[in-house]
């Protein structure tokens, strides 16, 4: 396998929100692990999906690498240097390599801003800083390039977004996240909120800026087919931690951890005759609450292949086959068992 650069490396990323009991709130009642222990990486150029049920930590995660969540532990490299430790100052010119391209486009502009403010934005405050070295008719001239190549003519340039509709405003807060030419987009279910005959317009737009600007995604959709139209490799996270990671077309064919099965046998087919004999998967119950401490697989509640070993011990990484990685106790013995 062809050996790609590597641009961001997570690290045993834990985010935990502390719950306080008492009058006060000053006694400590334990934590709600939101984020328990992730490692992954995302290679230059690729699009690397993260999926898995609502309130499993996907949100959070990208929230945690963009630093706008509290790290509890870990490290976040970024071009090799470490997120998580940096200062304000340094965090600063960091955040212009990365940007957030965020679900709800209603409340991610700002409704007093003209559209060409609100991409224009960015430059201004990076070039306040002198992080940039742009005058003003620049700073205007790259807004309207940025909108225009977004779907945006310059007639609408002097519009709020109150009067645009929900793909348009996308289109703005996608324009707004280019504006100062970063390497990686953290874009957190971009189309979700979205009609499905504007998501396929959305997703094209996003392929063809990612050839055309040499950018980097981690992508978190809840919808799988997206996932799989859009990203390389997908990462399969469940209460916080990822149980499976693969290559797309590899894991859309052949999933192995019991959870990424589950995910998959209720995706829609458009085959009615195969859809009938396809067998589903159904899990018991709902996804524990991430304040109780397990000592075992995260999974292990619902599992239906769960085993004694799985109640007891929290399962790692292993590479089963190359570029495929499963955590779960049925491949221990797999061959390539190495920790990733």
């Amino acid at each position: 396998m062809q050996t790609r650069e590597t641009l961001l490396e997570i690290k045993d990323l834990k985010v935990h929100f502390p719950l306080e009991k008492g009058l006060l709130f000053t006694k400590k009642a334990g934590a709600v692990r939101a984020v328990d222990g992730v490692s992954f990486c995302v290679h230059k150029g690729e699009s690397l999906g993260l999926v898995g049920e609502s309130g499993c930590g996907k949100s959070t995660t990208i929230m945690a690498l963009a630093r706008l969540e509290h790290i509890t532990s870990g490290q976040v490299l970024f071009e090799g240097k470490d997120l998580a430790g940096m200062d304000a100052q340094q965090l600063i010119r960091a955040r212009k390599d990365f940007q957030i391209i965020f679900q709800d486009p209603y409340s991610s502009l700002d409704p007093r801003m003209r559209v060409i403010d609100i991409v224009a934005e960015p430059m201004r405050i990076f070039t306040k800083k002198r992080l940039l070295s742009l005058t003003e008719k620049q700073i205007e001239e790259k807004a309207l390039s940025l909108l225009d190549r977004c779907g945006l003519p310059s007639s609408y340039t002097k519009r709020y977004p109150h009067e645009f509709s929900g793909g348009q405003r996308q289109r703005i807060g996608i324009a707004r996240a280019l504006s100062l030419g970063p390497k990686l987009i953290l874009a957190d279910e971009p189309v979700s909120a979205l009609d499905v005959s504007i998501q396929s317009q959305i997703l094209n737009l996003l392929k063809d800026l990612q050839k055309e600007f040499n950018l980097t995604f981690l992508f978190i959709a809840h919808d799988l087919s997206v996932v799989e139209y859009f990203c390389n490799r997908v990462a399969v996270m469940y209460l916080g931690n990822i149980v499976e990671l693969a290559p797309s077309n590899i894991l859309y064919k052949n999933p192995m951890h019991p959870y990424t099965k589950a995910l998959l046998s209720a995706v829609p087919i458009p085959d009615p005759v195969a859809a009938k004999t396809r067998k589903r998967l159904i899990l018991n119950g709902d996804v524990p609450s991430p304040i109780s401490i397990r000592l075992g697989c995260p999974f292990y509640e619902r599992c239906p292949m769960a085993m004694g070993a799985c109640e007891k011990q929290k399962p790692t990484l292993i590479e089963i086959e190359e570029g495929h990685q499963v955590a779960c106790f049925l491949y221990e013995n797999a061959q390539g068992g190495d920790h990733a």
